[in-house]
């Protein structure tokens, strides 16, 4: 089969031909229809600090998926849960099981954790195997929506977590894919305000399609000001800081409302300075550091919000590819000019 494989240390990826993965007893083999493209796949295509120490190559790249069931595994079939010819996506993080986290009902923080993609051979290919018990059906999702589940439930874990939303405020910061998704989230869980902030034109043009009410550009409005002035001074309920910048920590801390809420998605490159004091202490704020998605409550409330029609995440969807076209997917995404890009997986001959 086709596959687009980290062949070894040093920048790029390579389309190769590569054996069908085997299935194993308790897995399904997936032929994958689309795959999304995201900012992990472009650290590994450069093979960045992170990617150099992470990856093993060779291995095949990719994480987020749709496709359709090609053969299960002995003990998947006597289930009787999945089947031939079901169209599906995959949670991407494969975990022990057995570890503290696991057995507490907090699999997503698991020691053992092996991302698809990164630690074993993932979706950019024409057939992956998957653990069944990863594997969720989509029962009418379209296969599109199917193969970007993954950052979207990075988005529903991110603006869920902290309680009740409905009549609530919300501050996105960041407006990647994953902040534009959280805009939605925010929307369908009943926010009476969403604001979203980024530098981006061309992003926050696509948080507005998602349900944000204010779009703010920190090169030209004063953020904090806007915020003050829209919350009768009081700050936001829930900040949702996405971009993993110092300068992003520093405003979502400094726009949440006393008691308020700060979510942290966004994964920082370097060190951020914080006065805790002033910052989080006597402000009263609740820090929360968000790791994937929840396993598997996450995917159960993201797949309620698509099927009801409450979320629609197309409109963050502004670039395809065919699986050869992975270097034009990284380009497009390295000079900031897309939203969520996707591979069309062509099926194999």
């Amino acid at each position: 089969m086709r596959a687009i494989v980290k062949v070894g240390p040093g920048p790029g990826m390579e389309l190769r031909e590569v054996p069908v993965p085997a299935c194993g007893p308790a897995d399904v083999l997936i032929r994958v229809s689309a795959a999304g493209v995201c900012g992990t796949d472009l650290h590994i295509w450069e093979w960045d600090h992170w990617a150099s120490g992470r990856l093993k190559p060779p291995v095949t790249i990719g994480h987020e998926f749709a496709g359709r069931i090609e053969r299960l595994g002995p003990e998947v079939e006597a289930e009787g849960l999945l089947a031939i010819g079901d169209l599906v996506t995959a949670e991407g993080h494969i975990v022990c099981g057995h570890c503290l986290s696991c057995r507490t009902g907090n699999g997503h923080l698991c020691s053992r954790t092996r991302i698809i993609g990164v630690d074993r051979d993932g979706a950019f290919a024409d057939y992956i195997a998957m653990p069944a018990s990863n594997v969720i059906k989509l029962d009418g999702i379209p296969v599109e929506i199917g193969a970007i589940m993954d950052p979207i439930g990075n988005a529903v874990h991110t603006v869920l977590e902290g309680g009740e939303l409905a009549g609530s405020t919300v501050f996105v910061l960041g407006c990647g894919p994953i902040g534009c998704f959280a805009c939605g989230v925010a929307r369908a869980a009943g926010a009476s305000l969403v604001v979203a902030s980024d530098f981006n034109e061309m992003r926050l043009g696509l948080a507005r399609q998602m349900g944000a009410q204010v779009t703010l550009n920190p090169s030209t409005d004063d953020v904090l000001a806007r915020i003050r002035e829209l919350t009768a001074g009081d700050g936001m309920d829930l900040v949702c800081e996405m971009s993993g910048h110092p300068a992003g920590h520093a405003q979502a801390f400094a726009a949440a409302r006393l008691g308020g809420r700060v979510n942290l998605l966004g994964t920082p490159s370097r060190a951020t300075e914080v006065d805790f004091a002033r910052d989080v202490i006597f402000k009263g704020l609740t820090l929360y550091g968000v790791t994937g998605r929840k396993m598997y409550s996450t995917w159960h409330r993201m797949v309620r919000f698509l099927r009801a029609g409450q979320l629609d995440p197309l409109p963050v969807v502004t670039h395809r590819f065919p699986l050869e076209g992975i270097a034009d997917a990284i380009a497009i995404i390295k000079e900031g000019k897309a939203g969520k890009v996707i591979l069309e997986v062509a099926p194999p001959a």
